[in-house]
């Protein structure tokens, strides 16, 4: 039994080492690019400012970020492998409080097999980058 922990300890430090190094380049900083958005920024003065201005502000910068989420999908999945029964993961999905007592009251998921089923959803929606259609209200996320 030490053994196979031993090996699953192993498997995921070098699968976080690979991940890791996968993603370094994505996170360049292009030093022309910044200057170019300060020299195209629009200045504003915080006396000009009306209601108006700000909402349409607002609605603008809201719209955009409906497209993508923030929650972080390799979060979720971890989040779901060590507390999954807890239904902790579905909180930082976006679901109502009351999950956790869903989740608490069938004994994490229905003995588990909820939460087994979410975290087989979660790994491959972490590995195609895209939980939005999981993120929802539903006992069955899945459903």
């Amino acid at each position: 039994m030490k053994k196979l922990i031993l090996c699953f300890v192993a498997f995921l430090g070098i699968a976080t080492m690979a991940l890791a190094e996968e993603t370094t380049d994505k996170y360049a900083l292009n030093e022309q690019e910044i200057a170019l958005s300060f020299q195209n920024a629009e200045q504003v003065n915080t006396l000009d400012l009306s209601m108006e201005s700000m909402s349409n502000a607002f609605a603008t910068n809201n719209s955009a970020m409906m497209g993508k989420s923030s929650v972080n999908p390799w979060g979720a999945f971890a989040i779901c492998t060590f507390v999954g029964e807890l239904g902790i993961h579905r909180l930082y999905m976006g679901a109502p409080s009351k999950m956790i007592a869903y989740y608490c009251l069938t004994c994490g998921g229905i003995f588990g097999v909820v939460t087994l089923v979410d975290w087989v959803v979660l790994l491959i929606g972490a590995i195609n980058d895209n939980i939005t259609p999981y993120m929802n209200d539903q006992f069955f996320m899945w459903m």
